[in-house]
């Protein structure tokens, strides 16, 4: 079996399968995540609309409580006058006084207020547990227990606000004679009345929070809850850590009776199925992951052992030793490849012999005609003459003139065709100072090489031929000032080398024209139209190969520049 490493070597397929990865595995996270909140919002869903209902129902029930409270007080209004004189006999009289009158009114064997009242609480299921009478004279409660037995007493302000503030109330102005007298108020216990709604199935639970009350009804398990955080929690629905597992939770607002419930059931009854299906996928997926990366794999362990026997021939070549490819039934491109290197490798040694040595020897005849230079030794003398009668005649600055001259014509004879890039802008500098000489003070020039370059061997007089193009095309005879700087810095791929000035400005078809002779074997320019440039772009090419760029611009805001950038060496 192919290892997975074979083809984890090579960067091309290390890369094409590092992406491959992230690619899928980045949708595959997308994809499942997605999935599993799907998952997760579909069982919230199913739950919201299961408590939703029940809230409904518990809405439904206190409704019903409180339309027989209303029913009530509307036969009372309306109905016997006995039933109404026995409500007023007892609203704001003591227990004594209510018996008295009730002995002393004609209709005591009619209705009764208590029995009628008793009917009212028995009607609700005992889910209102007290009845406050406030009058002007007293507070009575009358509280009523599950087994319909009741209780009367008298309370105080502080104990019936204390009272009330305990229970969902729903509270009856009393009028006489178009005169308020009082109020009743009817305590509802919401426990009571709402648990079988809102807890009707085994593991569920509901806490209703009223003000500073809250009131929990069914399992236990969740009454260590934060029921009041959840309750002002966003979203209304969601999952939470509960004691003994994921929980669900629901918050509604009752606004027609002031109260807010949180109801809980275990998550995995409205997830089970759910993540069970989302399980399944999962599966299938990551299955699926590793049978189409367990073909990839292959594949590319089998076009990397080819290329490596590519690259093992390749390397061999080097050393002369030509081992051909075996293609065998491959059919793809890279037999394509192998076969054409294997056609190269039958024709290579004639043209090692032929073609290569041939180029050889005439790039070294190039290069000495490029850098060979007018050398007639008559020159020197000539020149040693001037300088003396400069100075008898009291001209040191032609004397000094004189002398760079001569200088310049000894570097250009004597020096080495390769020589360090210091020395090359120092012969350089010598040509500057001759036009220094000529301009006056109408030129200035600033060279400045970082000190990584100037140990880099170069071929010489190739500086001299540039700044010169300057003189020849951009300066005239006139009083403007004229500037010229040389630059050299290390960049990231190499080095560069710029030339600019102040003065000239080249078209758009001009820099197209110069551009297009910086490239190799491009074709011959009219004379007069960059030879001196191509002249440097061809030396330079022949030492430096495709290491070299060479370039003309404009130099913002006036002036031309030509920029040479060396590559760095690709080491092999």
């Amino acid at each position: 079996m192919l290892k997975l490493s074979n083809f984890l070597h090579l960067k091309i397929y290390r890369r094409t399968f590092l992406i491959y990865l992230f690619v899928v595995l980045f949708f595959a996270t997308i994809l499942l995540t997605m999935f599993y909140n799907m998952s997760i919002s579909d069982g919230l869903s199913s739950y919201r609309s299961v408590a939703d209902g029940r809230f409904l129902q518990a809405e439904q029930q206190l409704s019903s409580v409180t339309a027989s409270i209303d029913a009530f007080f509307t036969r009372l209004y309306s109905g016997p006058g006995s039933l109404q004189d026995s409500f007023f006999y007892f609203f704001g009289a003591t227990p004594s006084q209510y018996a008295q009158s009730q002995l002393a009114s004609p209709y005591h064997t009619r209705d009764s207020y208590l029995s009628s009242c008793a009917e009212l609480v028995a009607g609700s299921g005992y889910t209102i547990r007290h009845v406050v009478y406030f009058s002007n004279a007293n507070i009575v409660d009358m509280e009523y227990s599950p087994m319909g037995y009741s209780r009367y007493q008298i309370l105080s302000p502080a104990k019936a606000e204390e009272l009330c503030s305990s229970s969902l109330s729903y509270t009856k102005d009393i009028h006489k004679d178009s005169s308020y007298i009082g109020k009743v108020t009817f305590l509802i216990d919401l426990p009571a009345a709402l648990s079988g709604l809102l807890c009707p199935k085994e593991g569920t639970g509901a806490c209703i929070i009223m003000g500073d009350r809250m009131f929990y009804m069914g399992d236990p398990q969740y009454q260590s809850m934060d029921f009041r955080s959840l309750a002002q929690k966003t979203p209304s629905t969601d999952v939470v850590d509960g004691p003994n597992g994921r929980a669900m939770y629901r918050v509604e607002h009752s606004e027609r009776h002031s109260y807010s419930v949180v109801m809980v059931a275990p998550a995995s009854t409205y997830l089970a199925d759910k993540l069970a299906a989302f399980t399944l996928f999962s599966f299938g997926f990551v299955l699926a992951f590793f049978l189409i990366t367990a073909i990839y794999v292959r594949k590319f362990s089998a076009d990397s052992k080819f290329i490596k026997s590519i690259l093992y021939s390749m390397s061999n070549a080097r050393s002369e030793t030509f081992l051909p490819v075996d293609v065998g039934n491959r059919q793809d491109e890279f037999a394509d490849i192998a076969n054409h290197l294997n056609s190269l490798y039958s024709n290579l040694e004639t043209l090692i012999h032929q073609k290569y040595l041939l180029t050889i020897r005439q790039q070294q005849a190039e290069m000495q005609k490029l850098s060979a230079q007018l050398n007639p030794h008559f020159l020197y003398n000539t020149l040693e003459r001037i300088r003396m009668r400069a100075l008898q005649d009291g001209c040191p600055s032609l004397a000094q003139a004189t002398a760079d001259l001569g200088m310049v014509y000894r570097n250009i004879v004597k020096t080495e065709p390769i020589i360090p890039m210091s020395e090359e802008l120092n012969i350089t500098n010598q040509y500057l100072d001759l036009m220094c000489f000529l301009y006056d003070d109408r030129l200035l020039y600033h060279c400045d090489l970082e000190d990584e370059l100037n140990n880099i061997q170069t071929p010489k007089i190739w500086m001299q031929p540039i700044v010169e193009n300057f003189f020849k095309h951009n300066f005239h005879n006139d009083e403007q000032l004229k500037v010229i700087v040389i630059s050299g810095e290390r960049i990231s791929s190499g080095y560069r080398i710029r030339f600019f000035d102040n003065i000239g400005e080249l078209s758009q078809e001009q820099m197209i024209q110069l551009n297009s002779l910086f490239v190799p074997n491009a074709e011959e320019s009219p004379a007069g139209s960059g030879m001196g440039l191509r002249n440097v772009y061809e030396r330079l090419h022949l030492y430096y190969g495709n290491r070299l760029e060479m370039s003309i611009k404009n130099n913002k805001p006036s002036g031309v520049c030509i920029q040479v950038t060396l590559k760095d060496e690709v080491k092999g």
